[in-house]
């Protein structure tokens, strides 16, 4: 059985992901972005990396009646709303780069790609000239990483300007930023352009969309509380034949 993979281009179209309150926040540290940086950098070009399963939820009408900010795109534009379950730590770190991509090419194009058709793309869809903004991925309002993302990783001005609550979590954000903008500041246009392709095109998610018979806390308590984690010899023995088709038999 062959099942469809999806880039990140193709998860961001006509999509609405949002964080659900139940979930822990942005977790990952310096030690998790390194791995992520460096899967990206080991990557060939036209090769595609798997980086996991997207788990989604489909957000009832109900529910996104109550966003103010998103119902214009939802209805308007046909927009699927959807909560993430399960691999919220991946996507985030991938929304960040793309942010950081797009601080460090100013106004510049890469891939005959401007930097406003990118963010339109990536990070938020607007009406009334502008003014009102809906954010393609995101947290629910009521989570503190709502106005900090928003703010301190978009860089987007708020009516809740001083209302940005710090966490462990969102401190996370800021360190992904920072790490990110670290990398990308040695790096040519052109090295850029390849960096932004890969992200966008070559890394692939499986996507799971829980119908709704399924109980959405039990199966994310299961997907992160059952099964025994990999020993080290395990991870090791997968890096090493992993290197091992990176060899040209022909050089020994």
């Amino acid at each position: 059985m062959k099942t469809e993979l999806y880039s990140v281009s193709k998860i961001f179209t006509e999509r609405l992901l949002r964080i659900p309150d139940y979930q822990r926040g942005y977790a990952w540290t310096k030690k998790q972005l390194k791995y992520f940086w460096s899967d990206i950098q080991q990557l060939e070009k036209g090769h595609n990396h798997y980086v996991g399963v997207l788990t989604l939820e489909d957000v009832e009408k109900d529910k996104y009646s109550k966003w103010d900010d998103d119902e214009w795109i939802i209805e308007s534009k046909n927009y699927e709303p959807h909560y993430v379950v399960d691999g919220q730590q991946r996507l985030t770190t991938t929304v960040i780069l793309i942010q950081c991509i797009l601080e460090a090419i100013g106004d510049s194009e890469i891939n005959y790609t401007n930097p406003n058709e990118i963010r339109k793309k990536f990070i938020y869809e607007s009406k009334d000239g502008g003014i009102s903004r809906s954010y393609l991925f995101g947290y629910e309002v009521d989570n503190p990483s709502y106005e900090f993302l928003k703010q301190k990783i978009f860089c987007e001005l708020s009516d809740n300007q001083p209302n940005v609550q710090e966490t462990i979590y969102t401190n996370n954000l800021l360190i992904a930023k920072e790490y990110f903008k670290e990398q990308l500041y040695s790096l040519d246009i052109h090295q850029i352009e390849a960096l932004y392709t890969k992200v966008t095109q070559n890394l692939l998610f499986n996507i799971y969309s829980m119908s709704h018979e399924i109980d959405v806390h039990v199966s994310f308590e299961t997907m992160n509380n059952r099964g025994k984690p990999l020993s080290h010899l395990e991870l090791l023995k997968n890096r090493l034949i992993y290197l091992s088709t990176k060899v040209d038999s022909d050089e020994f």
